[in-house]
C-alpha cells in the first residue's frame, strides 16, 4: 500500500486553538516571526507575504507584515488583540496598495481585519472600513501626481469549512465571503461593490483568494524560520490536522 504524498508544508498544529480558541497567536492570522508565504498572484506573478519582528505587547502580540510584489515592497504593523487582528494599513488590501508603487496615506481605519477566533465560525460576520489618500509614484520626468481619496467598506461572512487544494497542498480551511464597496470621498459619490472569497487555513493564514470565479491568489509554498515545537512532537499526525491528505479509506 503506497502512502499518499505529503505536501511540502510544515504548518503549526492549531487543532487545540480551533477547538478552544485562544486570542493570540491567532490561528487564522499567525503573527509568527519568520513565517513566509509565497503565492501565485494573477496568472503568473509571484507575491510573498512575510512576518517579522514579532514581540509580546500589552494587547497580545505585535509584528510587521510585509508584501513583496513585482519588485515592489510594502509593509505595515500588525497587532493581535483579544478582539482580533488590526493592521496599520487596514488589512491585505491596504498592504497590497502600498506594494503597488502608490503612495498610501491612511486617513482612518475602523474595525478588525480578522476577528477573534471565536467569531471565525460558520455564520460569523464582521465589518471593517479603510479610508486612504493615494498618489501615483513619482516620475523621473516630473508631472502631476493627483491625490485620490477612497474609502473601502468591507462586510465579511464565514460561509463554512471546506477542504481546499492549492499548489502548497490540501488544507481544511474556512471559506469567507467578502463584499467590498469602494467609493470616492466626494460627497454624494456612489460606490462600486465587489464580491470575493478568501480561504483561511489554521496555522497558515490565507491560502486562496477568488474574485468573480477567478483565482487571484493561490498559496505555493510555506516557509518558517524553524520548525514549531508542536509540529516536531506531532510528526505526520500534526500535518494531517491542517494539510489534509486524500485517503480513500477516510
Amino acid at each position: 500500500m503506497g502512502a499518499s504524498p505529503t505536501p511540502e508544508v510544515a504548518p503549526r498544529s492549531d487543532t487545540a486553538a480551533v477547538a478552544a480558541p485562544a486570542a493570540c497567536p491567532h490561528p487564522y492570522f499567525p503573527l509568527e516571526d519568520g513565517l513566509k508565504l509565497t503565492y501565485r498572484a494573477g496568472k503568473s506573478s509571484e507575491m510573498v507575504l512575510s512576518t517579522k519582528d514579532v514581540k509580546p505587547a500589552p494587547e497580545g502580540l505585535k509584528g510587521t507584515v510585509a508584501v513583496d510584489l513585482k519588485s515592489r515592497h510594502g509593509e505595515t504593523e500588525a497587532t493581535c488583540t483579544p478582539e482580533g487582528i488590526r493592521t496599520g494599513l487596514g488589512g491585505l488590501e491596504g498592504t497590497l496598495l502600498s506594494a503597488s508603487g502608490m503612495d498610501v496615506q491612511v486617513v482612518s481605519a475602523e474595525g478588525v481585519v480578522v476577528p477573534s477566533p471565536a467569531q471565525m465560525v460558520p455564520g460569523g460576520t464582521w465589518k471593517n472600513s479603510l479610508s486612504v489618500k493615494l498618489q501615483p509614484p513619482a516620475s523621473k520626468t516630473g508631472g502631476l501626481r493627483p491625490t485620490i481619496a477612497t474609502t473601502f467598506d468591507k462586510e465579511a461572512t464565514v460561509v463554512g469549512e471546506e477542504e481546499v487544494t492549492v499548489a502548497a497542498g490540501t488544507f481544511k480551511a474556512l471559506k469567507v465571503k467578502n463584499i467590498t464597496t469602494a467609493r470616492s470621498s466626494r460627497p454624494g459619490a456612489q460606490g462600486r461593490s465587489m464580491e470575493s472569497f478568501l480561504w483561511f487555513a489554521p496555522g497558515v493564514g490565507i491560502i486562496k483568494l477568488e474574485t468573480a470565479g477567478s483565482t487571484d491568489l493561490e498559496l505555493l509554498k510555506v516557509e518558517r524560520a524553524e520548525a514549531p515545537k508542536a509540529a516536531a512532537k506531532g510528526g505526520k499526525a500534526v500535518k494531517k490536522a491542517v494539510a489534509v491528505k486524500k485517503d480513500p479509506k477516510g
